[in-house]
Order: C-alpha cells, then structure tokens, then sequence
C-alpha cells in the first residue's frame, strides 16, 4: 500500500510504543485472543497474571505480532537477540497491564463505544496519534481529507495482511489510550490541591538562604571502634522489616577459565600476515587484493587526513608518498599491514540536501521510477526543496528541504559519502544504501586538503582449536567429580583460582566478564537445590560463556518477600555504625559549640573547614561539596539567620550550619496557579504510579519466562 510508508515515517510514536513501554504509559496493543489455549499451571506455561495462566503459545504469538509490526514501522527484516530480548520483556510488560488494566476497566465500568472510537479515527476529535501521522510538518495543520482517505484504504485492506494488522493494534491502542485518559480523569477527580497550599510552597521556595557549614565526617572514626549487638541488629531487623523486601534471587559462586589466543597463535597469525607482504606491495589493485585476501578488514575508500590516523607512525609513512607496505604491526588484538591506496586533494567536509525514497513494501521498481521522475522534475527546474519536503522519507531533513548540514566524510555510510565528496556542486547524483535510494546535491565544499585512501589486511589473533581444547581440557580437569560446593572449594583450593560471587536474577541475559550468560542463568533457576553444580541440558557442568568456560554452584535461594536476617546482617550492622557514630559526632560538636558565636571558632575547635553554600531553597536537591543532604537542607530554610544549628546528621557526617543571608522572593498569582498545576500534576503522576503498583501486588504475577528464554 502506497500510504503505508507515510505512516512509518511518522510513526515512531507507535514504534515507541512497543519496543519502550513504560510502567505508567499504559498503552496497551491486542487484547489476549479469547480462544487461546492456556495450559493451567503446566510447564508450557510462562507465568501467571491475575491468576490467569499464560500458555508460551500465546506469549509466542503475542511476541510474533509485535515483531511484526516493529519490523514494518522501522523497514527492516530481522531483528537481532538483542532487540528481540528487548521485544520479549516489553511484551511480557504489556500483557501485565494489559490483563491488570482490562479488569480494573471492567470494574470502573470504562469503556470506549464504536462511536467514540469513529469519532477518534476518522471525526472531528481525532486522536493526536493520527494527526501526527498526517500533519503538515511546516504548519502542524491536517489535511483531513486525504488523511481519511488514507485510513478507509487502510480500513479496506485484507485480512492477515501487514497494513490491515497494523491498523487493528492501532485501533486497539488508540481505544485502550482512550481508556487510561478516561481512568487518569477519574484518579484526578480524588485529588485536590488548596489555593493555601500552592500558595504556602510557592513561597518556601521563593526563599533563598546563603548559608555557612562544618561537617565531620562519619569515616573520622574507624568502624572497629563502634560496638553493635546481635539484639541491637535484631531488634532493627523487626522494626525496619519492610526495608528488606527483595525481589527473587539466587546466588553463586563460580570460576572462569578464560579462552585466550597462545603466543603460538600469535606467532601463526604474525606469520600469515607478514607472508602478505610483497604482493600486497606490488598489487595494482589494492581494493580487489584485500577482497581476495580473507582479511578480517574489509577495503574502506574513505580518504583521510593525517591528524585522523590515529596511528602516528603509520601516518608519517603514508603521507610521505612512500610506495611501500608498513607493518607487519599489532593493532587492538589484531595484525595489520598498510598502504596508501590513494592520495588527493578534497573538501575536509561538505554541505549537501536529499531525498530520500525508500521502496514500499520492498518494491525497488517503484522506488526507482519515482527517483527517476524527481531527478527528470530537477533537471527541469523544480524546486530540491518543495520536493523534499513533499517526498522525502527522511523527515528530520525534509522538513529543512532536505539539507543535511555540514558533515566529514565518516559520518556518513560509504556510498553517500564517496557520492557527495566527489561531485560537483549543485550536480544532482542519485546513490543507493541501506536506507533507500538517495537524490543528492552538494551545496557546499570547504577548502581541499591533502587526504589519503588506506588500504589495510588485517588478521585477528583468535584462539586456535589447538588452544581452546587445551582450555576446555583444563576446565573439564577441574569439573571433574565436582557435584557439590564442598566439591568445588575444595578444587578451588587446590589449583589456585579465584572464586568469583554473583546474585542472579531469573531474566538476567549476563553476568560480570560473561558476554553470554543466559543458559548458565536459566539453568541457575531451573536447579532447586543449593549446594549442586549447575548443569547443562546435556548433564555436564561446563558452561561456555562467550570466550570463557564457567564452572557454577548455585549457593543460595532468596525467595521474594522479606529478606532473611542472615543476608542483610551486614547490611543492618552498617547502618547502626553510623548511627552511633552520629551521636558521638554530634557530642564532640557539640562541646564546640559551646561557649562559641560563630562558626569559624566551632571549626577551630573541631579542627573543620568552614564552607559555604549559596542560595539554599525548599525544593534544593543537594548542598554545593556536600551532595544529597535533605536533613541539613531542610533546618537551612526554617532557623534565623545568624544562628549556630544544633548538630545535624546527615548523609555523609554530622553539620553545624549557620544561615548568613535570607532573600524572599516576590510570589506572583501566576506562579502560584503555576504552582497548583504542578503539584497537581505531580500528585496525580503519584497517584497512578502507586495504584498500578498496587494493582501488579495484587495481581501475584508469577514470571517463569526463564524456563524457556
């Protein structure tokens, strides 16, 4: 469908919308099939939402609809692990509020008819969604019309096709978007803010304090001087209980045995390279050779200046119009030798405009016909500009006629960049990447500069096979007979490694030095038992983690909830320090202050500095070199000036502040309706944050995803 590429190129709010949803957003995509098939409490099942089951079928399916959709919004065919990573947990994370939000609708009787959602798609009150999709990048304005037209196209398409399942899961958002405004106008409605209120913090704030300040650091006295019981941690434990809740984890202890090339493998690679020499020299065709060569490093025609070579040596031989090869020599675990290919003069950067057609539907003919019908328009004396902004599919550029501004060389992909350096001002040239077929015009050149072309073959020192059995052997010689964490410390021990600890949660994808953890994860939490070896699918206990081979044992299993006293005693214990070093702090200061009036004899006395803090109001997130101290900055806004504080304590130590100057601000009506719509709207984005919170508690959502991911 023709239209559909205006769509996704001002569609990146939709795009937004399903690879970043965010906890609040609450938009939402399909509604979970009504005939899915849900194995209840199953092992094909990924996790529990409101005591509802869901299947890994539907799941799957739910992923396969926004891969889908994404691949089309952004033109691409494939995603990679990572975005698809990325795609699952967002899924995983729609389906939640999804299936929350339906229920809490459902209750609050919310709804939105097929007259209101006409209204939104094609009526007087259309959604700003689909304005954005047609408006006038220039004016902001919508043609109504041809946007109407485009969407009943859309409305029209088959069944099962792209274009009509985009337009469903926009129907779908838009409706359900309509829903939250209507959940987000009823939260409001229980909010209020006085006049008196707005009108009280618009002035605390308007109040500003210069003020003096001591500290004496917590770290002045060592924490083995500081005695703290069990019963005192205990006693904590039980009154701060709800400080510890944890989410799921697990935990263990592991070692590395790390899959690194051999001096003999250097040596080879070294040798493979340095054999390349003399023909890489003689070589008419220095391009062709590299192709040739199975080098690591592909030929790149960019043409650069000497202060751009990062490599001064080589940079010297290059420019000084020697015909030779430089190297063999190591560069970033790699083995290289170079020489120029070519050596000119040109523009250090270029100015240039283009458009952009990008095929639609991957119909290269079309996109081609229309270039070829723009280029014809051009070489009549059309307006580049008008063009651009009509046809381009790069909007960032449309929008100022398609100029691109002022850019080098290596900012732009290789055949536009070889495309623009070389041509001639105000020529058109059309050149096609990745993004599409470009029409191009250089509107500008800096002064030409001695720039060369490098040819390079590179050769990476990688591990051989000779190597990484070595490697495995050695890892499989320590795994063996280990089964438990007795096992493993024990060999540990003995061969000398260091035992490395790591907390895992169930859809962690790495760990600390581990390019790919994933499988060591999963099978972390697919293992019950603490004190076992974790093991693979095959039964063995070695796991390879990119460039490395791991041996695990899982350690321990925090379940979520309430942490045990156990795991957070050093944690409860640190915490105590520091209040009992606070009252010995605050004591010693306090001696200081008596008898002194000022601040400079307080410090004299305690042996501080006295530094200063201007401009210290309400809403001050922290204190100039003291950092986040909300303690100090609130008695900074409340005591007279000229005064000595008691002591503080705070985050980093114990202050004594004195308030030097006080200025009040002069509080307008408008600031202070200003102030009402802000801490309105703070509230109300409080208020949804803690209801949703609430609504997922009470949901139980249980996760099992890492079964199968």
């Amino acid at each position: 469908m023709a239209t559909l590429q205006n769509i996704r190129n001002r569609g990146g709010l939709l795009v937004s919308i399903v690879i970043g949803l965010a906890l609040v957003a609450f938009i939402v995509g399909d509604a979970l099939s009504s005939g899915a098939s849900i194995f209840n409490r199953s092992r094909n099942q990924v996790g529990e939402i409101a005591g509802e089951a869901i299947s890994i079928t539907d799941f799957q399916n739910k992923v396969d609809k926004n891969e889908e959709i994404v691949k089309m919004m952004n033109g691409v065919s494939a995603l990679n692990d990572e975005q698809q990573s990325m795609l699952r947990e967002n899924t995983w994370q729609q389906m939640v509020m999804e299936q929350i939000m339906n229920q809490e609708y459902e209750e609050l009787g919310l709804d939105v008819s097929s007259e209101e959602l006409y209204d939104m798609l094609l009526g007087s009150n259309m959604s700003p969604t689909i304005r954005q999709m047609f408006a006038d990048p220039n004016t902001g304005t919508v043609d109504v019309n041809r946007a109407h037209e485009i969407i009943r196209q859309l409305i029209a398409a088959p069944a099962n096709t792209p274009q009509k399942r985009y337009w469903l899961n926009m129907e779908e958002q838009i409706a359900t978007s309509r829903k939250q405004e209507k959940y987000n106008e009823l939260m409001s409605k229980a909010l209020y803010i006085t006049d008196e209120q707005a009108e009280e913090t618009a002035k605390n704030n308007a109040v500003k304090s210069d003020i003096s300040y001591i500290v004496k650091s917590y770290s002045s006295i060592d924490d083995s001087t500081v005695k703290v019981s069990d019963n005192e941690i205990k006693d904590y434990y039980n009154s701060h209980s709800k400080l510890f809740e944890q989410p799921e984890s697990r935990k263990i202890v592991y070692v590395n045995f790390d899959i690194e090339a051999s001096p003999e493998d250097y040596q080879e690679t070294e040798k493979w390279v340095t054999d390349m020499v003399n023909e890489f020299a003689e070589t008419k065709n220095p391009a062709e050779f590299i192709e040739l060569s199975s080098s690591d490093k592909k030929f790149d025609a960019s043409y650069l200046k000497k202060e751009e070579i990062a490599n001064d040596s080589l940079a010297d031989f290059l420019f000084s119009g020697n015909k030779g090869v430089f190297g063999p020599y190591l560069e970033k675990n790699a083995y290289r030798i170079s020489r120029a290919s070519d050596l000119r003069m040109l523009p250090d950067s270029v100015r240039a405009r283009h458009i952009l057609i990008v095929p639609q539907n991957n119909d290269l003919k079309q996109a081609e016909m229309l270039t070829d019908s723009l280029v014809n328009l051009l070489k009549k004396g059309a307006d580049f500009e008008v063009l651009a902004r009509q046809y381009s599919a790069d909007q960032n550029s449309a929008v100022n006629g398609g100029d691109l501004g002022w850019f080098s060389q290596r900012m732009m992909v290789q055949p536009f960049s070889d495309t623009v350096f070389f041509a001639k001002p105000k020529t058109t040239k059309v050149v096609k990447t990745q993004y599409g077929i470009h029409i191009v015009q250089v509107t500008g050149q800096s002064k030409p500069v001695q720039k060369v072309q490098i040819a390079t073959i590179e050769k990476e020192v990688i591990p051989s096979q000779k190597t990484t059995n070595k490697i495995y052997n050695e890892a499989r010689n320590f795994s063996n007979n280990i089964h438990t964490s007795a096992d493993f410390d024990k060999k540990v021990s003995e061969v000398g490694l260091t035992k490395r600890i790591a907390t895992l949660n169930k859809n962690d994808k790495s760990i600390a030095g581990m390019d790919n953890a994933r499988e060591l994860v999963r099978q972390t939490y697919l293992t019950n038992k603490t004190g076992n070896a974790i093991l693979t699918n095959e039964g063995l206990n070695i796991f390879e983690t990119g460039n490395k081979y791991t041996i695990a044992v899982l350690t321990e299993i925090n379940e979520e909830g309430i942490a045990p006293l156990t795991s957070v005693k050093p944690q409860i214990k640190n915490i105590l320090i520091q209040k009992k070093k606070g009252e010995i702090l605050k004591q010693e200061l306090e001696k200081s202050i008596s008898g002194s009036e000022s601040l400079l004899s307080v410090a004299q006395k305690a042996g501080l500095e006295v530094k200063e803090a201007p401009e210290i109001s309400f809403n001050s997130f922290q204190i100039a070199g003291a950092g986040i101290e909300p303690k100090v900055i609130a008695t900074a806004t409340q005591m007279e000036e000229g005064k000595l504080s008691a002591p503080i304590a705070g985050n980093q130590g114990v202050y004594v502040i004195m308030v030097n100057s006080r200025t009040q601000e002069e509080v307008t009506p408008e600031q202070i309706a200003q102030m009402k719509n802000a801490l309105l709207q703070s509230n109300l984005y409080r208020a949804n944050y803690q209801a949703i919170e609430a609504l997922i508690k009470n949901a139980e959502v249980k996760d099992t995803r890492y079964k199968f991911y």
